[in-house]
């Protein structure tokens, strides 16, 4: 659930924002002050990333290890990138994402991602 939200929303299109509607809950709780609460939230934010260039956006390709844990109802995704590394940890709930927390960290001298 957490990659197919990476897959076809984080890295998608805007044509993919309707799946925000299959795998996150109507009252997720944001903890990124940069996105809104809800999937109203979400959504908005995530029409605003995929409508930068994609040099400010997460870009796949740039990625050299990714992580994936899960315990109990959390999930980790650690990015690690050529410029940086991206830590998302998500609460799933009934099968749906209710809550996120996120991080970034820049590798020494190269440009940060918008959002994060």
């Amino acid at each position: 659930m957490v990659e197919r939200f990476f897959l076809e929303i984080a890295t998608g299109t805007i044509e993919n924002l309707s799946v925000i509607d299959e795998l996150v809950a109507e009252d997720y709780i944001q903890h990124n002050p940069e996105a809104g609460q809800g999937r109203e939230g979400l959504r908005e934010f995530f029409a605003h990333i995929l409508s930068l260039p994609q040099s400010e956006r997460l870009d796949p390709s740039k990625t050299v290890q990714l992580n994936v844990v899960a315990e109990g109802d959390l999930v980790v995704r650690q990015d690690i990138q050529t410029d940086g590394m991206l830590i998302d940890i998500f609460r799933v709930r009934d099968g749906l994402l209710v809550e996120h927390w996120d991080a970034y960290r820049r590798a020494p001298g190269a440009k940060g991602i918008v959002g994060l």
